[in-house]
């Protein structure tokens, strides 16, 4: 079968569609991934086709916010990708799998359909849409807002579903339709041939393990650029190493790095301070390694709050008043309960299998 995902988004939304394009492959099909451009080097190193979407990822998170501000250039970025994508499947394609923001855009074609979605978008009662920014607005509240965003997202909420997250960090809601599972994570492809930085490698082993520090491709600048020293510093003060995700200059201690896969940096370090992307949370929980998210927008708000409630993460800073950090950093590393936790939550994600629930449900279709 001719598959392409459609993975519109950030690096975060791209990375998982990797691993599970492999595994489609080795089942026997043919497969491409539609991405923006900054992420035609991550699709084609890891042995996919890639084909090209126009537009800028930053405009669909902005207006994911519900900043009314962003309105105007996340709808003409939508019409944009719609266009996209039909261009995107010219060649041929038997089945689309596509993310929430490429969901309409995808049924509109006529292409067959399979919802392969990142982050929670079907109302339920349990807790509120992750774009909201909160948990939980009661029950009432949470099927409300949902209702709105879906008005919103003009989401179609009657796709086959399968959502690739795993159940242990999430449960499935009881009031979703039986045609929407979660299934588990779908874990990134290293790209061929890859190999540890020689810097990167010598840090690692001159020391302790060090924490990693990154805040993720679309944070805001000048607030991450001073949360990470704020971090850092707050890192030296308490005698920790650090390797800083996103490059950055180098200090006794410091180690900046560009880009290395988080499944092999992960398990190496003491403790992760991220944006509580879907992709990045799910790495660390992976490695059973601490936490410490630092939300900023979309779904991360969600994330984070669930690391937090299954005790791998001592508490979710704030980007814009990061006084606490070194209080969460001392608790992340010293306090054996966080790593005990995510340890043992390693072990029922790395179980999981959630690229098979993919090829079982094509195989049904």
């Amino acid at each position: 079968m001719r598959i392409l995902i459609v993975a519109a988004g950030s690096r975060g939304d791209v990375a998982p569609c990797t691993g599970l394009a492999a595994r489609l492959r080795s089942a026997g099909h043919r497969v491409a991934i539609a991405a923006h451009r900054p992420f035609a080097d991550l699709v084609t190193a890891t042995g996919s086709e890639f084909r090209p979407l126009p537009g800028d990822p930053r405009t669909v998170l902005a207006a994911a916010a519900l900043d009314p501000r962003a309105a105007r250039p996340a709808l003409r970025y939508l019409a944009d990708l719609a266009d996209g994508l039909a261009e995107a499947t010219r060649p041929g394609v038997d089945l689309l799998l596509t993310g929430v923001v490429a969901a309409p855009a995808a049924r509109a074609l006529g292409i067959p359909v399979l919802a392969t979605y990142l982050q929670p978008a079907h109302p339920t009662r349990d807790f509120a849409p992750p774009l909201t920014r909160l948990h939980s607005l009661g029950a009432p509240g949470n099927r409300l807002a949902w209702a709105l965003q879906r008005w919103v997202l003009n989401a179609p909420d009657d796709l086959p579903t399968l959502y690739g997250y795993s159940p242990a960090v999430l449960a499935r809601p009881a009031d979703w339709r039986p045609e929407v599972q979660v299934v588990g994570y779908w874990w990134p492809q290293t790209p061929a041939g890859w190999r540890p930085p020689t810097g990167l490698a010598e840090f690692l082993a001159d020391g302790p393990p060090p924490i990693y520090v990154g805040l993720g491709s679309l944070a805001d600048g000048e607030a991450a650029r001073r949360f990470t020293a704020n971090a850092v510093a707050a890192a030296r003060r308490l005698g920790l190493r650090v390797v800083l995700g996103g490059g950055g200059d180098p200090a006794p201690g410091v180690h900046p790095i560009a880009d290395v896969p988080h499944e092999h940096l992960f398990p190496q370090v003491a403790a992760v301070v991220h944006h509580g992307g879907a992709g990045t949370t799910a790495a660390a929980l992976r490695a059973g390694v601490p936490q410490v998210p630092v939300p900023v927008q979309a779904d991360q708000h969600l994330w984070a709050h669930r690391s937090v409630a299954l005790g791998v993460a001592p508490a979710a800073l704030r980007l814009y008043h990061p006084t606490t950090v070194a209080d969460a950093l001392g608790a992340a590393v010293r306090d054996p309960a966080y790593r005990d936790r995510a340890q043992k939550l390693a072990g029922q994600v790395e179980a999981e299998d959630g690229a098979a629930a993919v090829i079982e449900a094509i195989e049904r279709l």
